[in-house]
């Protein structure tokens, strides 16, 4: 591996670690352009539904819905990531991150796994996978 590729590839973990900490922030600040700005137009999201046992897909908007309520429903909701891992080949990626979500006085634990593009430039979440 050349001393150019091994730059690269610090530079672009750095930058997908950066939208995963804009995520993260959007999601506790509810700051919905940040949070929207993370996602891909696209984007969509598949939530595992333990008690169902089935997968729900839903759409970006219908993702936005869902962290707006609950930040409507609670003074504190927020994703504390425990773990984040990063996985890349060329302009995809995938980062798992273990977390408590933090709703009131509930503390539930959760993995989300995010696939990422990097699309005219920066990367995005194409697709969110999560069971909580």
């Amino acid at each position: 591996m050349s001393m150019n590729t091994d730059v690269q590839d610090v530079t672009a973990e750095s930058e997908i670690r950066a939208l995963m900490d804009d995520y993260l922030r959007a999601v506790r600040t509810w700051d919905e352009a940040l949070f929207r700005s993370t996602f891909d137009a696209n984007a969509n999201i598949a939530h595992y539904y333990v008690r169902g046992d089935e997968v729900r897909t839903i759409s970006l908007d219908q993702f936005v819905d869902t962290i707006r309520s609950l930040h409507e429903k609670f003074d504190n909701a927020q994703e504390i990531a425990e773990h984040i891992e990063v996985s890349r080949v060329g302009h995809l990626a995938s980062v798992r991150v273990d977390f408590r979500f933090v709703m009131g006085s509930k503390e539930p634990q959760g993995s989300d796994l995010f696939n990422l593009a990097k699309v005219k430039g920066r990367w995005v979440i194409i697709h969110k996978s999560y069971w909580l």
